[in-house]
C-alpha cells in the first residue's frame, strides 16, 4: 500500500502544478523528475535479464555437460552392446559346437553300449549256463558229501558224550579219593583224639575214683566200680563200631580203584577210535578243501558277472547323465537368449530416452537462442526505443504501463493497475 499512496501523492503534486501553470504556461515537460526513477527501473532490469542470462548459461553449461555425458553413456551403451551380442555369439557358437560334440559323442557311446550290452549278453548267457552246470554238479557233491557230514557228526557227538563222561568219571574218582583221604584222616584224627580223651578221661576217673574212695564208703565203693565197669564197656563198644566204619571205607576204596581200572581200559579204547576218526576226519577235511575251491571259483565267476552288470549299469547312468548335460545346456543356451532379448529391449529403452533427452536438450536450446536474441534486441535498442516499448507517459497526472512492463514484472503491473484505470478514466 506504500508505493500507491507515494504514487498517488506525486499525482496530485503534479495536478496541482498543472494547474498553476496553466495560468502562466500552456505545457509543461515531466520528464526530469521521472528520470532517476526510469533509470533505477532499467537498471533492475538489466540486471534482472544478466541474471536471467547468467542462470541460462549455467542451465547451458549443465545440459551441454549432461548431454556429453550421455552421449558417452549411449557410446558406452552400444559398446557394451555390441561386446555382449560378440559375446553371447561366441558362447552361443561355442555351446552349439559343444552340444552338437556331445551329441557326437552320445551317439558314439550308445553304439558302444550297444556293442558291449549285446557282448556281455552273450558272456552272461554262457556264464549262467556254466554255472548252472557248476551248481548242479556240486548239488550233487553237495548231497553226497552231507551225508558224510552227518555221520562224521554224529560220530563227533558220540566223541564229545564218551570223552564228557569220561572226564566226569575222572572228576568223581579224583573227588571220591579226595573225599576217602579226607574221612580216612578225619577218622584217624578222631580215634587218636578219642583215645587221647579216653585216657585222660579214665586217669581222671580213676584219680576220682581214688579220691572217692578215701572219702566214701566200702558200701559205695561197689556202685563207683560198677559204673566204671558200665562206662568202660560203652568205650569199648564204640571202639568197634569205629573200627567196622573203618573196614568198610577200605572196601569203598578197593572198589573205586577196581572201577578206575575200567575207566583207564574205556579210556584207552576211545583215545583208538579217536585215532582211527582222526585218520578218516583227514580225508574228509581232504574233500571238504576241494569243494571250497569250487565253491570259491564259483563265487570268484559270480563276481565277475555281477562286476559285468555293474559296468553295464555305470554305461546307461553316464548315458542318462550325457542326456542331462544336453538338457542343462538347450536351458542355458534358452535362458541366454532371453537375457539377450532383455538386452536388447534395454538398448531400445535407452535409444528411446537419449531421444527424448535430444529432443529437451533441441527445445532448451531453441529457448535459449530466443532469450539470447531477445537480450540482444533490448541490449541494443536506446532510451527511446525503451519508452516506446514501455509506452511510460503521465497524461493528466496517471500512469500507463506497455506490455513489456507487464510482462517482465507482473507484480509491479498487479501493483499499478489501479492507477492505469485513473489513467484512462482521465
Amino acid at each position: 500500500m506504500a508505493p500507491k499512496k507515494s504514487v498517488s501523492k506525486a499525482g496530485k503534486e503534479l495536478e496541482v502544478k498543472k494547474k498553476k501553470g496553466s495560468k502562466k504556461e500552456p505545457v509543461v515537460a515531466v520528464e526530469p523528475p521521472l528520470a532517476k526513477e526510469t533509470k533505477e527501473f532499467y537498471h533492475i532490469q538489466i540486471r534482472d535479464l544478466e541474471d536471467r542470462l547468467a542462470r541460462y548459461q549455467r542451465k547451458w553449461d549443465e545440459l551441454a555437460v549432461q548431454e556429453k555425458l550421455f552421449r558417452q553413456e549411449f557410446e558406452q551403451l552400444a559398446n557394451n552392446k555390441k561386446e555382449i551380442v560378440a559375446f553371447l555369439k561366441r558362447t552361443l557358437n561355442q555351446q552349439v559346437d559343444e552340444i552338437t560334440d556331445l551329441n557326437e559323442q552320445l551317439q558314439n557311446l550308445q553304439l558302444a553300449k550297444e556293442m558291449e550290452k549285446d557282448a556281455f549278453e552273450a558272456q552272461l548267457a554262457q556264464v549262467r549256463h556254466e554255472f548252472q552246470e557248476t551248481k548242479d554238479q556240486l548239488t550233487t557233491e553237495n548231497i553226497i558229501l552231507g551225508g558224510k557230514l552227518a555221520a562224521l557228526e554224529e560220530f563227533r557227538l558220540q566223541k564229545e558224550e564218551v570223552t564228557s563222561k569220561f572226564t566226569l568219571l575222572e572228576e568223581q574218582v579224583r573227588k571220591q579219593e579226595n573225599e576217602f583221604r579226607d574221612y580216612a584222616y578225619n577218622l584217624e584224627k578222631k580215634s587218636v583224639l578219642d583215645k587221647d580223651r579216653l585216657r585222660k578221661e579214665i586217669i581222671q576217673r580213676v584219680n576220682l575214683v581214688a579220691s572217692e574212695f578215701h572219702k566214701v564208703t566200702t558200701n559205695r565203693m561197689w556202685e563207683t566200680t560198677k559204673r566204671a565197669i558200665k562206662e568202660n564197656n560203652g568205650i569199648t563198644l564204640q571202639m568197634a563200631r569205629v573200627s567196622q566204619q573203618g573196614m568198610k571205607l577200605l572196601q569203598e576204596n578197593e572198589q573205586l580203584k577196581g572201577s578206575q581200572g575200567n575207566l583207564c581200559k574205556q579210556l584207552e579204547l576211545l583215545e583208538n577210535t579217536q585215532k582211527v576218526m582222526a585218520r578218516h576226519k583227514r580225508g574228509h577235511q581232504k574233500i571238504i578243501l576241494m569243494l571250497t575251491k569250487k565253491c570259491q571259483e564259483q563265487q570268484q565267476d559270480t563276481k565277475e558277472a555281477e562286476q559285468l552288470r555293474l559296468l553295464l549299469s555305470q554305461l546307461e547312468q553316464r548315458s542318462l547323465q550325457l542326456q542331462g548335460d544336453n538338457q542343462a545346456l538347450k536351458s542355458q543356451r534358452d535362458q541366454m537368449s532371453l537375457q539377450l532379448g532383455q538386452q536388447q529391449g534395454d538398448l531400445q529403452r535407452l535409444q528411446q530416452e537419449l531421444a527424448n533427452e535430444q529432443k529437451v536438450r533441441a527445445s532448451l536450446e531453441a529457448a535459449l537462442v530466443q532469450a539470447t536474441s531477445f537480450l540482444q534486441n533490448i541490449l541494443q535498442t536506446g532510451r527511446t526505443s525503451w519508452k516506446r516499448a514501455m509506452r511510460l507517459e503521465v497524461p493528466g497526472g496517471g500512469w500507463v504501463l506497455g506490455p513489456l512492463w507487464a510482462c517482465c514484472h507482473p507484480t509491479l503491473t498487479n501493483r499499478c493497475t489501479p492507477m492505469k484505470r485513473t489513467a484512462t478514466s482521465t
